[in-house]
């Protein structure tokens, strides 16, 4: 489970600078999230680093209940629970995050990574088929310029 969470710490985007910008992350992408959703990601980072995982999906559902359509809401619930092992619940919350995503057409970086949420996701539930289809997914998105 330590490659799970070397690939979780790469992929788990949860803090917002001020300037509306995902920090802690290999690109920047620009979020509409209120002051309030902001706070809310920062206190569900912080949980996340303690390994308080039901602590951080809480939060994240708070933030949702504010935010609904917010693809990286969902993408960082897909990663709690992901952290949790609960596979299906990831592959399904990563793929609520691409579902919004996808409507943005900007947010492709994001798409990839909810990707690769889903493939692992699929490894943990031993759907060889699920994982291969999901990688070739993230593939054709790293391909597409």
């Amino acid at each position: 489970m330590n490659s799970l969470k070397i690939v979780l710490s790469t992929l788990f985007i949860l803090t917002i600078t001020a300037n509306n910008v995902l920090a802690n992350s290999p690109y920047l992408i620009r979020t509409d999230a209120t002051a309030a959703v902001e706070s809310l990601l920062n206190n569900a980072k912080e949980h996340y680093e303690k390994e308080q995982f039901e602590q951080a999906a809480a939060v994240l559902e708070r933030a949702l209940r504010i935010k609904a359509k917010h693809p990286i809401l969902w993408h960082n619930l897909a990663g709690v629970r992901l952290a949790q092992e609960d596979w299906e619940r990831a592959a399904s919350l990563a793929s609520k995050s691409n579902a919004i995503a996808a409507k943005s057409g900007k947010l492709r970086k994001l798409r990839i990574r909810n990707w690769v949420i889903i493939t692992l996701a699929c490894e943990g539930m031993k759907d060889q088929e699920c994982a291969r289809e999901a990688r070739n997914q993230a593939q054709a998105l790293v391909q597409s310029n």
